[in-house]
């Protein structure tokens, strides 16, 4: 008997999971007509799928499998992203020697590409300029809290036609637009408690203006946005992705924010910082989704047989590959004690950008040796 979990872009149906032994004391599923069983997926984390299940036997004497029915959603992840507009990003009118083919250009082209990714499927996105497109030298906190286009879900054109709307022009006020993005994120949360929200901060330089005008000066205003990001870093991580050489008090900013280290963009060169955004926004991607389907629990403290597992993505069988080498693997996030089964970015991505089934068999025969 076999039983599947079928995943679709917004939902996974779970039917029928195998046996580890021959046993009927041993095996999912026992003689009765009807049995439950609940998911061991738990709360959901970031980018994971929550799943509830049920489940029944086949009836007959002697069974040794169940079946199990269960359904996820693969969980969406929110993006706040923070756009610096300062004047050296390209305002040929307040400097002759800023050219924005060279840097406001590229960033915007690699953000646009990001955002009509269909690969960014089940994400959401807002987008903020720092200085405001209203006002591009205002020192006013709220300023900063206000998103130019509020969270729309991806992939979507709308965030890129703003960006072509708006020009570079002023100051870096970093501290000022840390505390908007995270205003922001915050609400996003509040909103949408069960997923995750993450800021993306682009810039291509370190503080100035709103007070800010001095080596020294620079140095507190990172230290009190790094501050900012440390202080709910536990909920909602800062990337930052600077573009430019001016950017050294940046990795201060994301080691606060949870993220290790700035991604560094080269600049100067229009195509390669182009392609280099649109990495650094696609590792961003993959670090935060996730296609991770829970294993349901067998009931009455049964055990799952991890050889007997077959995954399959519209019809195509998909390789084992435990450490995602094979393209379009899948693994157990634990062979010893299984979990979940996790997609290797090329498979989950297909999933995403298609919306085509995915089948998870837990079945009663052998399909590899893994222990």
């Amino acid at each position: 008997m076999r039983t599947s979990i079928v995943l679709g872009l917004v939902g996974l149906t779970v039917a029928s999971v195998a046996c580890g032994s021959a046993d009927p004391e041993s095996t999912f599923g026992s003689r009765s007509s009807q049995a439950t069983a609940s998911s061991s997926g738990g709360s959901s984390g970031f980018g994971e799928s929550s799943s509830s299940s049920s489940s029944s036997s086949s009836g007959t004497s002697g069974a040794v499998c169940a079946t199990v029915a269960a359904t996820s959603e693969l969980t969406p992840v929110n993006l706040v992203v923070m756009l610096d507009r300062s004047g050296s990003m390209g305002d040929t009118v307040e400097d002759p020697s800023y050219n924005p083919a060279l840097r406001w250009i590229p960033v915007g082209e690699g953000l646009k590409a990001f955002f009509v990714d269909t690969a960014s499927t089940k994400m959401r996105a807002s987008l903020t300029f720092f200085p405001p497109s209203s006002d591009a030298y205002s020192c006013v906190a709220g300023d900063y809290a206000k998103a130019d286009v509020d969270a729309v879900d991806l992939p979507s054109a709308a965030l890129g036609q703003r960006i072509d709307q708006v020009s570079p022009r002023g100051d870096t006020p970093t501290e000022l637009a840390i505390g908007g993005a995270i205003a922001q994120a915050q609400a996003l949360r509040a909103a949408h408690p069960t997923e995750k929200t993450v800021i993306v901060f682009a810039t291509d330089g370190e503080p100035w203006g709103c007070g800010v005008n001095s080596g020294p000066s620079r140095v507190a205003a990172v230290n009190a946005a790094a501050a900012k990001a440390a202080a709910v870093a536990a909920d909602i991580k800062t990337y930052v992705i600077g573009v430019g050489p001016s950017v050294g008090l940046l990795n201060q900013l994301a080691v606060a924010g949870g993220t290790t280290q700035a991604i560094l963009v080269t600049a100067g060169q229009p195509t390669q910082t182009r392609n280099e955004l649109l990495s650094a926004l696609q590792t961003i991607r993959s670090s935060n989704v996730s296609c991770d389907v829970a294993v349901p629990a067998a009931p009455d403290g049964r055990t799952l047989d991890v050889n007997k597992v077959d995954v399959s993505l519209s019809g195509t069988t998909l390789p084992y590959s435990a450490d995602c080498s094979t393209a379009g693997g899948w693994h157990f996030d634990d062979v010893a004690a299984p979990g979940k089964v996790q997609l290797c970015e090329q498979a989950c991505n297909s999933v995403r950008a298609s919306g085509g089934s995915l089948k998870v068999s837990f079945t009663c025969s052998d399909v590899r040796a893994l222990r």
